[in-house]
């Protein structure tokens, strides 16, 4: 049946494409980790057709090489954080539209943050945060369309539940890069040691563009032109190649162990012990590594407990810079000192409801122990 527009709007020639609805654009819920010369291009896309809710998350500030690859920033934003700038001038180009930013990383909100959300799209430089995003996108049951840029050259990839993550198309070269906390996927190794990722506003807007394309295919739900999903779409600029790919879930994958949906966030309390209440527990498993860094035994300070991709540069005395014992985990038993250590809420995941509340639903399982009947 042909569709009948009796009346122009902000959205008609948008609206005109037959399967458009802009009314289901309208109420979704995206969130966009990434507010560099990418993220700047999808805010731009979703904003100009009418996604009603955008949570853009990004921890950085603007420096002057960012104005000339972020189509929202201007002289004179220097210093301020990118996305703050971003959600007002969003909302700016479209008031129909909400951006609420946050400025933090996004491994800091915790998985049932996630699955708050419609869709997530991801413009990072950062292979261990979109291993995080991979696994939790995953546990959280929501699709996330990746991409990464360098120079001419692009990648966008569908990400869909119960399909292969992000860590599942990973070599072993890739794991090393990790293990050595470099930074972006496509980078050669003077880039690497150099700090910086040659890009241009011309790619990130390409690249941008079809992951927005794909982002509408979803939010309005017309699955017969998924055209990603498990593939990625790669293009090299200086010929205009571009060319398809597909990728499968690894079995050796360890993302895919045991995988557990997470349904609910748990507010935290002092201790692990105090926020589980009575109950005695024989194991308490998590779905990403921990971390427990000993005090120091000259400085007289306490332990450190908490999530690895929140404690990065733990690892030494704050006072004296005496290197500390790091022992990662991912279970304890019941009785362990661990769940009676003080926690600090910066190194556990947070859950956003207008006020901030501390919380971790990363906990996979815990095993209690009722009349001699263990069950989980």
């Amino acid at each position: 049946m042909e569709k009948i527009i009796l009346e122009e709007t902000k959205y008609d020639r948008a609206e005109r494409i037959t399967w458009w609805n802009q009314e289901k654009l309208r109420s979704a819920r995206v969130l966009v980790v990434g507010a560099g010369a990418l993220g700047n291009e999808i805010v731009k896309n979703i904003t100009l057709i009418g996604v009603g809710h955008c949570t853009l998350v990004d921890m950085d500030s603007i420096e002057f090489s960012n104005l000339s690859r972020g189509v929202f920033f201007r002289e004179g934003d220097e210093g301020q954080f990118k996305s703050q700038i971003v959600a007002t001038r969003a909302m700016e180009l479209n008031p129909d539209i909400e951006v609420n930013p946050l400025t933090c990383s996004i491994q800091s909100l915790g998985d049932a943050f996630l699955a708050k959300f419609n869709l997530i799209i991801a413009g990072l430089d950062n292979r261990e945060a979109r291993v995080w995003i991979g696994a939790a996108a995953q546990r959280a049951g929501v699709v996330w369309i990746d991409a990464a840029i360098e120079g001419l050259q692009g990648k966008v990839q569908t990400f869909v539940p119960g399909g292969a993550c992000y860590a599942c198309t990973l070599n072993e070269s890739d794991w090393k890069i990790i293990s050595h906390r470099r930074a972006c996927s496509l980078l050669g190794i003077d880039e690497i040691l150099s700090g910086h990722v040659p890009t241009n506003a011309t790619t990130s807007s390409i690249i941008a563009g079809v992951q927005a394309q794909e982002a509408v295919k979803y939010l309005v739900e017309h699955d017969r032109f998924y055209a990603l999903e498990n593939k990625m779409w790669s293009m090299f600029g200086e010929d205009m190649t571009t060319f398809k790919t597909d990728f499968a879930k690894s079995d050796e994958c360890p993302y895919h162990y045991d995988v557990v949906k997470v349904t609910e966030s748990l507010v935290l309390k002092n201790t692990l012990l105090a926020t589980f209440g009575d109950e005695k527990y024989e194991v308490v498993s998590f779905f990403d590594d921990v971390i427990l860094i000993s005090g120091c035994s000259t400085c007289k300070s306490g332990l450190k407990f908490g999530f690895k991709d929140l404690m990065k540069k733990q690892g030494t005395c704050d006072k004296c810079g005496a290197e500390l014992q790091v022992d990662l985990y991912s279970r304890f038993a019941g009785d362990d000192e661990c769940l009676n250590i003080k926690l600090n809420p910066d190194f556990w995941p947070q859950t956003f409801f207008g006020e901030v509340e501390y919380s971790t639903n990363s906990i996979k399982s815990i095993t209690i122990n009722k009349e001699s009947n263990a069950h989980d």
